[in-house]
Parts: structure tokens; C-alpha cells; sequence
């Protein structure tokens, strides 16, 4: 066996952490501080917190909130030819994954002396390091904080583009429990979901290694056991274990792969804009039925994570594990396929072209191609 593996982002994990973020950026240098976030953190009161912490250490901040969920490519360059205009030299993104994508990728740019998102989107290798950046992760679901890689879309062939490399990285992640206390319902089940998913296909990634399997399954067992409680029944005890299984899935997927999952969900994302973690949601039980074949013994392992304990065979306990997604999904309220806006039948052969071509397709454990993408459009459409 051999592998490889390095972090390079530090971690700040607990309750109030964000008020550090104005002495680590000072410690790492920072003098002039692009703010990044959408429009609907900047309102908040974490928003305020993290601007006035780095207020508090005596750094220069412009904000930038040019951002959308399943954020653009135009707006990324934007934001990149501000920070240049005003010379920024470090970065602080707050808010969900379209947040911290869009500062990885102002970042890149900015590390490489462009506003041309081309120069650093892949499959081309950074040459140069990112600009410093510190995440404020405010949903438990991405894990972007702590992987090398950022998904943003290409308005014009509605597809989901990366910049992805080693030095795609956040120099600081900074995790506080408290932000998730007053999300709404909708988007907290979303979120988690969408960090279950990271966590599993980060498992059972054919490109998986020891280190991202111990932190995908130890991801998976913290999620489904605090999952149903963290929507319904918030407390700081259930938002800490989301906000850890979402770091450590994070982790898990960002320095293994995600899989036929992902090449579903980005491609939806990219053609009706559906939302992420929603997307996922939709097409987990799916795709894991599927998939089981390829992987029996992790998938009846993701099942005892899961407290699924059924008398049998590895394979019946792999069938429970679908059914238990099938049902979380519903318990959790997450829309059907068929009721995502904008959503047609007739786009399913185009649709499932571009899942097999995709990346993350690759490294499912079982062999997935046009077929059997088409397949799934279909059933899931159908249920």
C-alpha cells in the first residue's frame, strides 16, 4: 500500500471561534482584507462579528458580495479585478460553499496576477501559490474549508468548472458551532445531507486511501446520528457534531474524490441551478443502490455507522442502508426530483452524456456510464 497525504490548512474549531479571525489574519501578515460574501450573510449578525474582529486588529477591509449560489465564473473574475484594483493581500470568506469557492477562486487568480479564471481552471496546474484565505464555514455541509478544490459555473455552457490543485487551498479554517443555530430548517437539512454524501463517496472513492477513509466513516456515524435532531431540534451539542462530520467529510472527500453522485448533482446544478446540497439529496439512495455491487463490505460499513444493524447478509444490510437514505431524504423534507423548477424529461439523454464525462464519474465504485446515468434521471424523476 502506498499513499500519500497533507493537509496544509489550519483548523480553528469551536464556539466563538470567528472572533479570532482578525488576529490570525494579522499574525499571517494581513494588512488589506478582501471580505467576501453573498447578500444574505452580509445582513447577519455573523457577518458583523467577523468584520468588526478584523476591525478590531487594526486591518483594512472591502467587502465584495457579488455572489450567487452555484457561483460564476463572471463574478469571480469580478471580484478579482476589485481586490486587485484595491491591492488586497489576504482573504476572509464567510458563508456557505458558493462563498468559499468564490474566494478560492479570487485567491487562485489573484496568486497567478490575473481576473481570467482560465489561467487556473482545470485541468491546468497552478504555478504560483493562492493568495492567502481564511473560511468561515456559516452552513455544516460543503467542507469546502478544508479541500483543494472550488466549483463555480460557466454561465455559458451551464456546466460546473474547478479550480483544482493542492495550492487551492484555505490557509485557515475557522469552524464555530454557534453559526448554525438560527439557520433555517430547509437549508440545515440540506446542508447536512449534502455533508453525508461528501462523507460516504469520499468512503468508497476508488481513489480512497486509509486516512480519508478513517475521516469519511467517523463523518458518517457523527451526521446520521445527530442528522434528524440537528434540523427539528437544534441545540449547540448537535450543531457541534454536524459541524465536526462535515469537516472531517471535508476532509475525507477532498483528498480522495466524490463520485457518480457528484457527477449528477453538478451537472443538475450547472443546467437548473439547483441548489447543492439539494441535488445530492435527490440522488444518494439512488446512486448508493447502484453502486453497492462495486464496494459490498464499505457500503455494510456505512450501514453500522449508520446504526443499522439488520440479521443477514452484508448484502441485505447494504438493501436497509438504501432504504434508511430513501427515508431519511423524506423525513428531512427535501423536494422530489421531478418538483425542481425547470426540470424537463427531455433533457435527460444530454444530461446523462454530461454525467459520464464528469469527473467525479471515474472514481464511483462501480463502473457508471451514459446508460446508467440515463437510468437514474429517469427512475429518480419517476419515484
Amino acid at each position: 500500500m502506498e499513499f500519500s497525504f497533507y493537509l496544509p490548512t489550519k483548523i480553528e474549531f469551536g464556539c466563538k471561534a470567528i472572533w479570532k479571525t482578525g488576529d490570525l489574519a494579522k499574525e499571517a501578515g494581513a494588512q488589506k482584507i478582501l471580505l467576501i460574501a453573498d447578500k444574505g450573510i452580509v445582513s447577519t449578525q455573523i457577518y458583523s462579528d467577523v468584520k468588526t474582529s478584523l476591525e478590531q486588529a487594526e486591518l483594512q477591509v472591502f467587502e465584495f458580495n457579488q455572489i450567487v449560489a452555484n457561483p460564476r465564473i463572471k463574478d469571480c473574475e469580478a471580484g478579482a479585478e476589485f481586490a486587485m484594483d484595491k491591492q488586497i493581500d489576504f482573504l476572509v470568506a464567510v458563508g456557505g460553499g458558493s462563498s468559499m469557492d468564490t474566494g478560492k477562486a479570487i485567491a487562485g487568480m489573484l496568486g497567478h496576477h490575473t481576473t481570467d479564471f482560465s489561467v487556473i481552471q482545470y485541468p491546468k496546474e497552478y504555478t504560483n501559490d493562492s493568495y492567502p484565505l481564511i473560511c468561515i464555514p456559516t452552513t455544516a455541509g460543503t467542507g469546502s474549508e478544508v479541500s483543494i478544490c472550488g466549483v463555480v459555473t460557466d454561465e455559458e455552457t451551464k456546466t460546473k468548472v474547478f479550480c483544482f490543485d493542492p495550492k487551492c487551498h484555505a490557509r485557515i479554517a475557522i469552524c464555530d458551532p454557534e453559526v448554525l443555530m438560527g439557520l433555517p430548517n430547509k437549508i440545515a437539512a440540506a446542508t447536512a445531507l449534502d455533508a453525508l454524501t461528501h462523507a460516504i463517496e469520499g468512503f468508497v472513492a476508488k481513489c480512497t486511501n486509509p486516512i480519508t477513509e478513517s475521516y469519511g466513516i467517523r463523518a458518517i456515524k457523527l451526521i446520521s446520528e445527530n442528522i434528524r435532531d440537528y434540523v427539528f431540534n437544534r441545540n449547540i451539542q448537535n450543531c457541534e457534531a454536524i459541524m465536526l462530520g462535515s469537516l472531517f467529510a471535508g476532509i475525507s472527500f477532498g483528498y480522495s474524490d466524490t463520485c457518480a453522485v457528484h457527477s449528477l448533482s453538478e451537472t443538475i446544478g450547472g443546467e437548473y441551478d439547483t441548489p447543492h446540497g439539494v441535488a445530492n439529496a435527490i440522488f444518494l439512495a439512488n446512486v448508493t443502490e447502484y453502486s453497492i455491487a462495486g464496494a459490498v463490505d464499505k457500503y455494510a460499513e456505512i450501514a453500522r455507522a449508520m446504526g443499522i444493524f439488520k440479521q443477514g447478509t452484508k448484502r441485505e444490510l447494504c438493501k436497509e442502508l438504501v432504504r434508511e437514505l430513501k427515508q431519511l431524504v423524506k423525513d428531512l423534507d427535501i423536494p422530489k426530483f421531478s418538483e425542481i423548477p425547470k426540470v424537463n424529461k427531455d433533457d435527460f439523454e444530454r444530461l446523462a452524456q454530461k454525467c459520464a464525462v464528469h469527473l467525479s464519474a471515474a472514481d464511483n465504485p462501480k463502473a457508471i456510464g451514459y446508460e446508467e446515468f440515463l437510468n437514474i434521471l429517469t427512475k429518480t424523476y419517476e419515484e
